[in-house]
């Protein structure tokens, strides 16, 4: 029997190959002798042909099969495989993907929000829910792609799903912006190998995830006409990014480096071997550590307190205002963003509009105290 299990998973997996295919997933199970009795029946089905219907694979198999084609080979893969096992286990590993309705995944969703958590700070004893946007995230994020390819792809004849009825509302989030010197506060309080990533993330808006692009998708041949190829798309689309002469030249020397040390990303630190004379080397940089460097950062700045900016993202709304303050163009700071929809785009044009307001209440206020100030001079003339 070919079932074993993985630290990061208490269910046991199985994987075997039948006619030149493989099947591998998680049989939802937490004991040896149940998951074996599992992959017997699933070798069984293998062997009779009933699972060359890809209506008829279950959504294990279907996740499983999707996560070899395409999701091993996305960024942020433990992220995504965590999130596809949770919708898994909602809807149930053994449903056949022809059966999944807008109504059984409304009804997974349900089940998704009513597992409780608890927080890592030890003296933090509640259970707390999951935000809509994470029940979002691990539920029709998750299944939707999978769907949408053995609907395309393999051919399967599946149920139309109402995935925008089917989509949890969730808050808008409000842009942020530095003023003044609060970017540089927030620099102060990061060691300086996160300076180059920092100033990249603020100016062109990019992710945190798309910040760590293969070295082959920054083009910087042509200093004047250089860009960066971002594929971590929420739309799947890659997004071109052109990229001012000095930010380029900054790149280029960082991307020579970077291959020389056989690293995969221009991020990186030296440090220094121990003993005399010790060599430099460089060491890559990752996102994990990027993202936990700024939430801490944001924190001893202040800024966490006073403005509530938490971290990497902030720098992505700081991006879209100020190109929209530079161009009043909600179309550009869109391109710059990489939004597919400019529904999203416009969360920054309403934060602006709030300070046109603000700005118009001030006019008005002026004018009244400049006319008051007239009509009493007049008065006192008169008198």
């Amino acid at each position: 029997m070919s079932v074993y299990r993985t630290p990061k998973s208490p269910y046991w997996q199985y994987d075997f190959q039948q006619k030149g295919r493989r099947f591998h997933g998680s049989t939802g199970v937490e004991t040896r002798r149940a998951a074996e009795e599992i992959e017997r029946r699933i070798r069984r089905q293998a062997a009779m042909g009933e699972l060359d219907d890809a209506a008829q694979m279950t959504l294990d198999q279907a996740a499983g099969r999707w996560w070899a084609e395409h999701g091993s080979t996305l960024r942020g893969g433990d992220r995504l495989e965590a999130r596809i096992e949770r919708a898994v286990m909602a809807v149930g590993p053994q449903t056949r993907i022809g059966a999944i309705t807008t109504d059984v995944v409304a009804r997974a969703i349900q089940t998704r929000r009513g597992q409780g958590f608890k927080r890592s700070k030890a003296d933090d004893a509640r259970e707390y829910l999951p935000k809509p946007g994470t029940v979002n995230r691990d539920m029709i994020d998750s299944l939707r792609p999978i769907l949408i390819r053995a609907r395309k792809v393999w051919g399967a004849k599946l149920p139309e799903i109402d995935w925008q009825a089917l989509r949890m509302k969730e808050p808008k989030p409000k842009p942020r912006e530095f003023a003044g010197d609060e970017l540089d506060q927030v620099k102060a309080q990061l060691r300086p190998h996160w300076h180059d990533l920092v100033d990249m993330a603020a100016r062109y808006g990019c992710r945190l995830s798309e910040l760590f692009f293969p070295l082959d998708d920054l083009d910087v041949f042509d200093l004047g006409n250089a860009r960066v190829k971002l594929r971590e798309r929420k739309g799947g689309d890659d997004h071109i990014v052109p990229l001012l002469p000095e930010d380029a030249a900054m790149l280029a020397a960082r991307k020579g480096r970077a291959q020389a040390a056989n690293l995969e990303t221009v991020w990186f630190r030296e440090r220094r071997l121990p003993g005399p004379g010790g060599k430099t080397v460089l060491r890559a940089l990752t996102y994990a550590g990027a993202s936990i460097a700024l939430r801490r950062a944001m924190t001893r700045s202040g800024l966490r307190a006073a403005k509530g900016m938490k971290g990497a993202h902030d720098l992505r709304h700081h991006s879209g205002m100020q190109m929209l303050r530079a161009t009043g163009n909600l179309r550009l700071a869109q391109a710059l963003l990489g939004h597919a929809d400019i529904k999203s785009t416009m969360v920054y044009a309403h934060a602006v509009e709030g300070d046109v307001r603000n700005g118009l209440a001030k006019v008005h206020a002026n004018a009244f105290s400049a006319a008051s100030s007239d009509t009493t001079s007049s008065d006192k003339k008169t008198g």
